[in-house]
């Protein structure tokens, strides 16, 4: 099973990022209200067995409610049109011990720099009337929550995209 920590994103919050959708836009794959979600580590492929491990270290780390910031939107070459999260200190080191956590655990995962962001669509090509238009109903776009929680989740790939699942909440 392939595993992530994430903060879910509220409903309310859900339907302001949905109202930006343009679902008429032709090969966009928008991301359904209900998964958006921000990842904090993507774990990858890992036994059903792992999860216990995962979840006792992570219970270890010692954090605050985290405010979320959101705003603008822009794209990824890989075909991500994603809407971007503030860089508060809260957040950036929550995602630093959480790293270490799970590295800490022998799991290798990529070594990149963060860049948190929201998901709410793939694309396979992005071409400039899809991207105008894109950026036109996301011009402004900005909300804010507080995080009190996130999870240890759990993604299956189906025919009509990924599945998640919570397995663990964490709070402070």
């Amino acid at each position: 099973m392939r595993l992530f920590l994430a903060i879910k994103i509220p409903d309310q919050i859900q339907d302001q990022i949905s109202s930006i959708y343009i679902q008429e836009a032709q090969g966009v794959r928008w991301t359904p209200a209900h998964q958006l979600h921000l990842t904090l580590i993507f774990i990858g492929d890992q036994p059903q067995d792992k999860i216990d491990e995962i979840s006792e270290a992570i219970a270890e780390i010692e954090f605050s409610s985290i405010p979320i910031n959101l705003s603008k939107t822009g794209f990824f070459k890989s075909g991500i049109y994603w809407i971007g999260v503030e860089e508060t200190t809260t957040l950036m080191n929550l995602q630093k011990k959480l790293y270490r956590a799970i590295t800490n655990l022998g799991i290798h995962v990529e070594n990149r720099r963060f860049k948190p962001h929201i998901t709410i669509a793939r694309t396979k090509s992005i071409s400039a009337p899809l991207a105008q238009s894109l950026e036109k109903k996301g011009l402004g776009f900005s909300a804010s929550f507080t995080a009190s929680s996130f999870e240890l989740m759990s993604s299956y790939l189906k025919p009509n995209g990924p599945e998640y699942q919570s397995e663990v909440e964490f709070m402070p």
